[in-house]
């Protein structure tokens, strides 16, 4: 019996053949009267399950049922050695041509490949070479496999063939599987930890008709029915603030968002956040409920507060220095923000090695600038705190700095900004001149300039108590606690541009 697997070398003409091969193969299995993807199984046990309460079983010779993806086939004349693998872990099985007779065991080596799923019955017993298995008293072809898997000794690296076909990724590297296990811990923790701290979990629009919230260039579509143009959300933010006005005063959302800017290490389309919004609060008292809510979370999932992330060594114990904008920009690049307007910064940006838009106001150039000479330097957990109001049209200016807001965000290993946080703008009044300023900067060309919601500024008009909100990046805070380097490396199915570009 040939029994094959794919390597990411291997011709198409190869993987052809063998998929012919498998072809015949099930086709004379249903010649045969036995049916190749049956509805029903009979499972008695997990791998694991076994593997625990191995002794006892042996022991008692109780004849058990395991299903799974056969991942090896070892012929011996008139015995076969296969490893079965479940979700839980693998398990050798061993099958005997006296004991299943000649039939049904020509008709395994005749049928069965690597990858196909079947369920096997039989006792436990442990072979000479010590070796936990599973003497095969009967099988069932579950599911045939007509494609070769990936090269079980090499695995899949072939990086485009990973993220289009992640379900190869999973079988051939288990290491994926256990991010993608973390990433779900993740998940639950967070969701754990402020339905705890009091906080209401909602669902909020995905289609909406004005993508607002984030300073971020949207999808666009068009709903047939009420012939309207409308975007996929950008940020949950203004509809979660609307709850806070009807009454809501902790509430959260976990928030898959869309955004139709460039893909990067860090950037997605479409990427999930938590955003939160607690009424009677500001962003220093976030700062101080971060630096609980961090370490909780890391312990949690890690088992210890420091972890390795992009070659450093990360500690996640707070409390986190707190570097004020202007003044790490004037320290690290000679700027002082103050003696700037956006034509003079455009001029010194230039100097500096930057290549200016001309789009960009005073906001994206102090951005662009930070993040060329400060960001990189943050690489334990640091707070970068009182961003100018251009970049922040959604926040709370500081009362003796007219021009500079109460927000921070928590920079990690000098690239990842994991969390955004501000002081909630609740001024209606200020909020319509801040709408109309991102409004100035969409007529000028400003892809990502903020939606102009009246609908919002309408709701602030009957009144939110003072607030502070947070959103934070899922996949970016996985991209840490799990040392990968590329936001592909989280997302089960990125985005990805099509083969051929068909």
């Amino acid at each position: 019996m040939t029994q094959k697997v794919l390597s990411e070398n291997q011709p198409k003409e190869a993987i052809n053949d063998e998929y012919q091969i498998r072809l015949l193969r099930l086709k004379k299995i249903q010649q045969s009267g036995v049916e190749a993807y049956p509805k029903e199984s009979d499972r008695s046990h997990m791998v694991q399950g076994l593997l625990d309460d191995f002794d006892a079983l042996a022991a008692s010779e109780k004849v058990v049922n395991i299903c799974g993806r056969i991942r090896s086939i070892r012929l011996h004349g008139g015995s076969c050695f296969i490893n079965v693998e479940d979700e839980s872990g693998k398990l050798q099985a061993y099958l005997k041509q006296d004991v299943l007779g000649d039939e049904q065991y020509v008709f395994f080596t005749d049928s069965f490949d690597i990858g196909d799923f079947i369920q096997v019955s039989g006792t436990l017993f442990t072979t000479k070479r010590g070796e936990k298995s599973l003497m095969v008293s009967g099988y069932k072809m579950l599911a045939k496999s007509l494609l070769p898997l990936p090269e079980k000794w090499h695995g899949l690296t072939d990086v485009e063939t990973r993220f289009r076909q992640r379900y190869l990724d999973l079988l051939a590297n288990p290491e994926v599987r256990q991010i993608f296990n973390k990433r779900s811990q993740i998940v639950q923790f967070i969701r754990n930890y402020f339905i705890n701290l009091g906080f209401t979990e909602v669902d909020t629009p995905i289609l909406q008709l004005l993508a607002s919230g984030a300073i971020a260039k949207p999808f666009k579509t068009h709903h047939n029915a009420l012939d309207t143009e409308m975007s996929l959300r950008v940020a949950p933010e203004l509809y979660l603030k609307k709850l806070v006005v009807g009454g809501f005063e902790k509430v959260f959302e976990i928030a898959r968002c869309f955004r139709n800017e460039g893909i990067d290490y860090s950037h997605n389309p479409e990427f999930t956040q938590i955003e939160f919004y607690w009424a009677y609060k500001d962003y220093n008292d976030l700062m101080v409920e971060m630096e609980k809510f961090l370490p909780a979370l890391v312990k949690q999932v890690c088992g210890e507060l420091t972890v390795d992330y992009d070659g450093n060594k990360i500690n996640f114990a707070g409390p986190y220095p707190r570097v004020d904008f202007r003044e790490a920009l004037l320290e690290e690049a000679g700027i002082d923000l103050d003696k700037f307007d956006a034509d003079s910064l455009a001029k010194e940006a230039k100097k500096k090695g930057l290549k200016v838009e001309s789009t960009w106001g005073k906001g994206k150039l102090a951005d662009e600038l930070y993040k060329k000479f400060v960001r990189p330097k943050l690489i334990n957990p640091t707070y970068i705190i009182n961003h100018p109001i251009e970049l922040s049209p959604l926040a709370k200016k500081i009362d003796d700095r007219p021009n500079y807001v109460e927000r921070f965000q928590l920079i990690i290993g000098g690239r990842i900004e994991l969390m955004n946080a501000f002081s909630e703008l609740n001024d209606p009044l200020d909020q319509e001149e801040r709408f109309k300023f991102q409004s100035e900067l969409a007529e000028r060309g400003d892809e990502e300039a903020m939606g102009n919601d009246d609908d919002f500024v309408n709701a602030l008009k009957y009144g939110m108590p003072p607030t502070a909100g947070l959103g934070m990046g899922i996949d970016r805070l996985c991209n840490v606690l799990t040392n990968t380097h590329n936001i592909k490396e989280v997302i089960l199915f990125p985005i990805l541009k099509p083969e051929d570009n068909k």
